[in-house]
């Protein structure tokens, strides 16, 4: 798995990541080194924290298509950090000011 590669892109502790899913981090140590293998929906979850595919997380598919510029990684971690109502309030602005969710 590129579990390790992945979060060190996004500038996590294994703790931090283990803390959003709900494990120890002995746990998702074990996740990174191949010594456990996460159940689907642990592999969900992790998907959408580090905002990649599953294919991505268990290595079929190139983790360089994983690298965030700086003000992506801001705005995902900042995200991850809010609140629900400021997440909301976040969608919602940025709905409002671009084309990219008016095309969907």
């Amino acid at each position: 798995m590129n579990l390790r590669i992945i979060r060190k892109q996004l500038g996590l502790s294994q703790k931090e990541v283990a803390e959003h899913l709900e494990c120890s981090p002995t746990v998702y140590s074990r996740y990174e080194t191949g010594e456990r293998q996460p159940s689907i929906d642990v592999l969900i979850k992790m998907s959408a924290f580090f905002g990649v595919s599953i294919d991505t997380l268990i290595g079929n598919a190139s983790h360089s298509d994983t690298k965030l510029t700086d003000v992506e990684h801001d705005l995902l971690m900042a995200f991850h950090n809010a609140d629900d109502r400021a997440k909301q309030d976040a969608l919602t602005l940025l709905k409002n000011h671009t084309s990219f969710f008016s095309k969907k």
